[in-house]
């Protein structure tokens, strides 16, 4: 019995049968069930159920109570984006990737998995056609809220996943970001809507002298000083609870927005902004973490390039009336609070630093 590969080939195309463009749409349009299927993965606490070594199917089912068929298809499904490898005798291991789903992993980004796969997300962009159309954000009809800030206040499990999802994002993009800066002048930071504290501890952990103050809601800053405690920051670093748009902490000579600016429309934003700069000393300086839209650079994975401003853009606009800025929308809304962009760094990578000073 002979098998062969029927196809319509191109004149010149060599061995190759299909038209590699449609093949890639086809993949990218599967990304969604890939996605889903990571959070899947991360949800069951598959990658810890490996426990650092090759297990069997049936090993991993009795682990986490799944369905050996089931947990089959599911595992075979991510041997081909790295997170499980399948050996010929059956047996599979964790890939690369896959060693960043465990919950103990320093880089952990199961976190950032589980939130990607929750069904509101998936509800709001269900509907970004119509976000397109209409130019109405999505959330509206899908949540019934202007913003997904708003709908996570009262729903505190949402909430809590939510939490988790950014930080692992923070380990992924801010942290990396932040610790590129150069500390050795700055004596205190005040981080405006710092969360859970991810960031400002990086930063502190690794520039003994530098103190801090965390500033965020306060419903949120509770959770912020237990971790603060717990990485031994205490008494370098205060927690201060409030409204970031009607007045921000006095007493840093460094502000820093980390992923703040993105989540806010034009007039909150330069808002946010003016009350900084009412406060910045002389000589100080404002951080400001960000996407930008404008970058060309590809941080894309095997070639296919990524482009993280645009993508997160486009959450935005279902999530709210948020958006991601270029260069030159954040220097006007600099303008606006009396504040100029005095530098810019890592401008190509997925997530840039502007350091920026008043007029």
């Amino acid at each position: 019995m002979t098998t062969t590969n029927v196809g319509i080939r191109s004149q010149g195309s060599g061995d190759q049968a299909h038209d590699p463009f449609a093949v890639r749409l086809v993949e990218i349009t599967l990304m969604f069930w890939v996605g889903q299927a990571v959070g899947a993965f991360a949800r069951l606490g598959m990658a810890d159920a490996f426990a650092g070594r090759p297990r069997t199917v049936d090993d991993l089912a009795a682990r986490t109570g799944c369905d050996p068929q089931g947990l089959r298809r599911l595992l075979r499904s991510l041997t081909g984006v790295g997170v499980v490898r399948e050996a010929p005798s059956g047996v599979f291991a964790l890939g690369e990737l896959g060693q960043y789903l465990r919950a103990d992993h320093p880089d952990s980004m199961r976190g950032l998995a589980v939130l990607q796969s929750e069904p509101w997300m998936w509800r709001v962009f269900e509907q970004l056609p119509q976000g397109v159309s209409t130019g109405t954000a999505p959330i509206g009809n899908v949540l019934g809220t202007d913003s997904y800030w708003t709908w996570l206040r009262d729903r505190s499990e949402e909430r809590r996943v939510f939490d988790a999802g950014m930080v692992s994002v923070a380990k992924a993009l801010q942290i990396p970001t932040a610790l590129s800066y150069d500390y050795r002048d700055v004596r205190r930071i005040v981080d405006v809507g710092g969360g859970l504290g991810q960031v400002l501890t990086a930063i502190l952990t690794a520039n003994a002298h530098v103190g801090g103050v965390l500033f965020d809601q306060p419903g949120t800053v509770a959770d912020a000083r237990r971790a603060l405690a717990d990485a031994g920051l205490s008494g370098r670093c205060s927690v201060a609870g409030g409204d970031m748009f009607q007045a921000v902490p006095e007493g840093g000579d460094t502000y820093l927005l980390s992923f703040v600016l993105m989540d806010w429309d034009d007039e909150h934003a330069a808002r946010l902004l003016g009350n900084v700069a009412a406060v910045l000393p002389a000589g100080g300086r404002v951080l400001v973490l960000d996407c930008l839209v404008d970058h060309d650079g590809d941080t894309g994975a095997a070639g296919h390039p990524f482009h993280m401003g645009r993508t997160v853009d486009l959450f935005q606009m279902c999530m709210g009336s948020a958006r991601v800025r270029s260069r030159a929308e954040f220097e006007d809304l600099y303008a606006r609070a009396g504040l100029r962009l005095q530098a810019l760094h890592l401008p190509q990578a997925p997530v840039s630093l502007m350091e920026v000073v008043a007029v």
